[in-house]
């Protein structure tokens, strides 16, 4: 389905058909899962269109914990096109991001909830 979405939106692109270019993006959108966004982020590229690219980015950039507990396997498919090897790092960078992110707020909130408990306890 992906790969059927982009190609068409490739296609209404170039034909200037705005309306089924606007459709094809929003099923793209649409489409997009924790299992499949590293697919989809292949088939975006291959597509060429640069808003299908940026769909699947900010959709992982917004599901990296779910993708980092359910998906991480998926980006093997990277291994197969060495073309597109300098998606990996970027990967890593916002699931090194979001970690780190996830970390000061447990920290914060250990903080906090003892704070709390101390204050309780006086």
């Amino acid at each position: 389905e992906g790969l059927a979405v982009g190609e068409m939106a490739r296609v209404a692109d170039r034909f200037q058909a705005v309306v089924l270019y606007e459709h094809c993006v929003q099923k793209f959108r649409e489409g997009l899962k924790v299992g499949n966004v590293v697919v989809r982020l292949v088939q975006a590229h291959d597509s060429g269109l640069e808003v299908l690219q940026e769909a699947a980015m900010s959709f992982f950039e917004a599901n990296a914990v779910v993708f980092q507990r359910e998906a991480m396997a998926t980006v093997n498919v990277l291994e197969h096109r060495p073309d597109l090897i300098k998606l990996f790092p970027h990967l890593m960078a916002v699931l090194g991001s979001v970690i780190a992110t996830m970390s000061a707020e447990n920290a914060e909130l250990k903080a906090r909830v003892a704070g709390e408990a101390a204050s309780a306890g006086t």
